[in-house]
């Protein structure tokens, strides 16, 4: 895969934009605005349906999500929350049972520890609740930079794809390489 220099660019100062806009959501609107795009999603007929959902823990300014996973359990459903392998340059979903305890990994994202017994292949999973700066309304969604989300999802090609997004998080178009993976769906509030 060849990269862009202009395309890396042009993401980043996208980036750098969104994160501008999001430093600007106050936390109690965040918070409120989370609840309704959780509300959405949890009566949403694919996440009704599935038996199986990775979800992704907030970093940030993100969509907050725990309270996504206590309803998922509640629902019966497999839970998984995605780890990054940085030697290997993936993620694991890794499932979840209850209040499992969660350590920063070295971005400071939240995760699960590793455990090769509740390890699960992208490919067995129904659902996926995809992190994302920023999104537009053709699937194009912009991430951190580093490729983990892409890659994993690239192996995920069966599982609806959904992403959590704040308002000023949409965009006209995102800008895409072609290793760049679509996503199904975005739920905004």
């Amino acid at each position: 895969m060849r990269r862009s220099p202009v395309l890396d660019e042009r993401k980043q100062l996208l980036r750098n934009k969104l994160r501008e806009k999001l430093r600007r959501l106050s936390s109690a609107e965040r918070a409120r605005r989370s609840q309704m795009i959780l509300e959405k999603l949890s009566s949403h007929p694919r996440f009704l349906e599935a038996r199986s959902v990775l979800i992704y823990v907030a970093f940030q300014a993100e969509v907050e999500t725990r309270p996504l996973l206590e309803e998922a359990r509640r629902c019966g459903k497999r839970v998984f929350l995605p780890r990054i392998d940085s030697k290997r340059g993936l993620i694991q979903a890794i499932e979840v049972e209850g209040r499992e305890e969660l350590e920063p990994n070295e971005y400071g994202v939240l995760e699960p520890p590793f455990d090769s017994t509740r390890l699960e292949k992208p490919r067995n999973l129904d659902l996926i609740v995809v992190p994302g700066l920023g999104f537009d309304r053709r699937g194009g969604r912009l991430g951190r930079g580093k490729g983990y989300f892409d890659r994993f999802l690239r192996e995920a090609k069966q599982a609806y794809k959904i992403g959590l997004a704040f308002d000023c998080q949409m965009v006209e178009k995102i800008p895409r390489a072609s290793h760049d993976v679509k996503i199904h769906e975005v739920l905004t509030g």
